[in-house]
This record gives C-alpha cells, sequence and structure tokens, in this order.
C-alpha cells in the first residue's frame, strides 16, 4: 500500500512546525529522558486499584473502585468457606493490622458476658438490623443457617459461618 503524502505533516490538516523548530535529523525529541521516579510500580498500581467502576449490585448500579469491587468479592468468597479467600483476608487484616503504629502495645482485653445461644442471635440481630449485607455476590446469611449447622443439619453457609466462629471464638 502506498504511503499518502500530507506535505510534511503526520495527518490530513496538520500543519508541520516550521524549519527551525524542527528537531534535527537522528536527534531525540526528548534529550533528558524520561525523570527519574516519573513513573513508578506503586503509582501504576494505585491508579489502577482506584478507579472506578460501575457495577450491578443487587439490582441497583454502584460505582465503587476496583479495589472495593476485589475486596467485597474476596470477602463473599471467605463466607461461602473458600479457604484461599480465608487466608488472603487474614493476610490483609494482619498486614492493615501491622502498618498502624499510633495504637499502643498495651491494651485491655474486654471480654463480653457468656450467653445463650438464642441471645446472642438475638443481640447480632438487633445490632446488625441496619446494617447493608455485603454486596458482590449472591449471599444471604441468615442465623437459620448458622443454627441449622450447630444442630449438625447440612448447610453450606452454615457450615462457613460455624468454621469461622470455631477459629475466632474458640471456648475456653
Amino acid at each position: 500500500m502506498a504511503k499518502t503524502s500530507f506535505r510534511g505533516a503526520s495527518a490530513p490538516g496538520r500543519v508541520p512546525p516550521p524549519a527551525i523548530k524542527r528537531f534535527a535529523k537522528g536527534t531525540s525529541g526528548n534529550p533528558r529522558g524520561r525523570p527519574r521516579g516519573g513513573v513508578s510500580l506503586d503509582a501504576i498500581t494505585r491508579k489502577f486499584a482506584l478507579r472506578g467502576e460501575s457495577i450491578s449490585i443487587g439490582g441497583k448500579r454502584q460505582r465503587l473502585s476496583r479495589l472495593e469491587i476485589a475486596l467485597q468479592v474476596l470477602r463473599a468468597q471467605a463466607a461461602d468457606g473458600k479457604p484461599t479467600a480465608i487466608r488472603l483476608v487474614d493476610e490483609l487484616r494482619s498486614h492493615v493490622l501491622a502498618g498502624r503504629s499510633e495504637r499502643p502495645e498495651g491494651g485491655i482485653l474486654l471480654v463480653p458476658a457468656r450467653c445463650s445461644f438464642e441471645e446472642f442471635i438475638a443481640q447480632e440481630q438487633a445490632r446488625t438490623k441496619d446494617a447493608p449485607m455485603p454486596g458482590g455476590a449472591a449471599i444471604d446469611l441468615e442465623a437459620e443457617e448458622f443454627q441449622k449447622a450447630v444442630s449438625g443439619k447440612a448447610s453450606v453457609y452454615g457450615a462457613a459461618l460455624l468454621a469461622f466462629h470455631r477459629k475466632y471464638n474458640p471456648q475456653p
């Protein structure tokens, strides 16, 4: 295919710069090059992660950052009992907590009073009645699922909740 001539310009309608302003043949248009630190992996990663995307959660369009979307999917997979997702959530949690240096080394441990299972469920339902369910996945975790798992009935979500409860709330 023959190259079309635009009389010195690179595209139709563009006027080439005057002859005195043009770069000499064999000379770079950017002689000093890219400045040191001009592009870093951290900056590229941050720009990619913080870019917003429109997604549908529960039939409702929302605009979230890619990082928020990835974290919600990871949290939903962890709630579904996937061991890799649970391990990644634990690693993220420990990484975030390790970066908080303003917290004092010592502290006070508050232990809640013992209560029956039914009282605990009632307290948690009252505490989280207005809290939105995590989006990004079709997961409907209810107290009944947990009760099924505790009583020995087969339930995938209940088993995941029970495993989480046993891991983070060990009995003395």
